[in-house]
């Protein structure tokens, strides 16, 4: 008994782990399956045995008529009555001598005529004909139960696949996702909960598309600040030996335009020096009172040669001071009117407008294109075919350092920047 119960109990175990293996698909069709054949041989099974315990009530009522039908008529209860009484019912009527037997298909009766009293009478209602009808109903069930388990297994192939397929879109997905493919969208599949999942795994999938693309940004960009951040040094040093140079010579000849022209070149050459250190290192202030018309009319100075060789005029209006690092906006400033300059193609003009708390920057160009708004600030994003993308975005990290901001007016013809937000003093 114990032996029995160990190995249905380990073929049960071993059966739920291979069914649990099986691909949805398959264990969905199993399951309809296995469900419908449970129904119809349940159903069958009912059937045969309602109409078996009909059968003897039928049996048992012929009985009870057999034995009114012979009180009443004074019939003597023998192999010819009972013969007449078969054909009249259709069962087998038997005399039993001994003890009554249980055997199935038969039910007993004590029937009593006017001669010999009670006598024990079986009637037999699985007779011939029941075998036979029996062998008809069982061969048309069983035709029936096969032809459906066909149909049903047509029916519950078509259902497992509808409904075991978006769950195998959603595992290629994950897949996917698993083996860094992340550029691959994941197909809104199914409905309720599963069309829930697929959406959660698609939000899921650009996240991680975000994420990985900042890693690589962030990894990409500290290779090359490091990098900078080494030119700019070697790159300090001879020009410092240059300008002291040039710083000896203008003194031996302060009448000399050329000199001051390269005086100028090399205190931008300074910034741009300035401009890689804050980009490697960060961006440093140290605030004190500052009249931005001064840095405006200084980054006017510096530019100059460039504004005359493009055609574009410059011109402060305003004034204001504010608590700021003076030499940190002139550089974000400069940067700004480059761009301006750079963006004028055959002359224009360049405005700068200083406001109580910061600075406006208008230009004739023909402004930012719209596919680059959402970057403008990115590092290494520019719409100049030269240019190194670094400008904006140090203007507008030197603004947040000194707790403002940069923005561009997108409705404002041309190119129009403002930066606000500076402390006054």
């Amino acid at each position: 008994m114990a032996w029995c119960f160990r190995h249905r109990l380990i073929i049960l175990v071993v059966g739920a782990a291979m069914f649990d293996a099986l691909r949805t698909r398959t264990r969905l069709l199993l399951a309809f399956l296995g469900l419908y054949l449970v129904i119809s041989v349940t159903a069958g099974w009912s059937a045969w045995r309602l109409i078996d315990r009909q059968l003897a009530q039928a049996a048992s009522d012929s009985a009870r008529r057999v034995a009114g039908v012979l009180a009443g008529g004074g019939f003597t209860l023998n192999d010819r009555t009972l013969r007449l009484m078969q054909e009249l019912t259709g069962f087998d009527f038997d005399l039993v001598d001994g003890p009554a037997r249980d055997d199935p298909g038969v039910v007993t009766a004590v029937i009593s005529d006017g001669v010999h009293g009670g006598r024990l009478v079986e009637v037999r209602y699985h007779t011939a004909a029941h075998a036979r009808a029996s062998s008809a109903v069982l061969l048309v069930s069983a035709l029936f139960v096969v032809g459906g388990a066909v149909a049903c297994a047509a029916v519950s192939w078509l259902l497992s696949r509808y409904l075991a397929r978006p769950l195998e879109v959603l595992d290629r997905s994950a897949r996917s996702i698993g083996d860094g493919r992340l550029d691959e969208p994941v197909p809104v599949v199914g409905g309720g909960e599963v069309r829930d999942l697929a959406q959660t795994f698609e939000v899921m999938r650009c996240r991680l598309q975000q994420l990985d693309a900042a890693n690589r940004r962030a990894e990409r960009l500290a290779t090359l600040g490091t990098f900078t951040a080494t030119i700019a040094h070697e790159v300090r040093n001879p020009l410092s030996a240059v300008r002291l140079t040039v710083q000896m010579l203008a003194r031996r000849y302060p009448d000399d335009s050329g000199l001051a022209m390269i005086t100028d070149e090399l205190e931008r050459l300074d910034m741009i020096v300035d401009e890689l250190l804050a980009y490697a290192r960060g961006i440093t202030i140290n605030p004190g009172p500052c009249a931005l018309e001064d840095v405006a009319a200084d980054v006017i100075r510096l530019l100059r040669r460039q504004a005359e060789h493009a055609g574009v005029t410059m011109s402060v209006m305003g004034a204001a001071c504010v608590q700021a690092d003076a030499v940190r906006l002139r550089q974000a400033l400069l940067n700004l009117v480059l761009n301006a300059i750079q963006a004028q193609h055959g002359g224009g003009a360049v405005r700068i407008k200083i406001l109580a708390d910061g600075f406006v920057v208008e230009d004739d160009g023909p402004g930012v294109a719209p596919e680059l708004r959402d970057r403008l600030f990115t590092p290494f994003v520019s719409g100049q075919s030269g240019g190194t993308g670094l400008g904006l975005h140090l203007a507008h990290e030197i603004l947040a350092a000194h707790g403002a901001r940069l923005e561009y007016d997108d409705q404002a013809p041309g190119g129009h920047f403002v930066g606000r937000g500076l402390t006054p003093p």
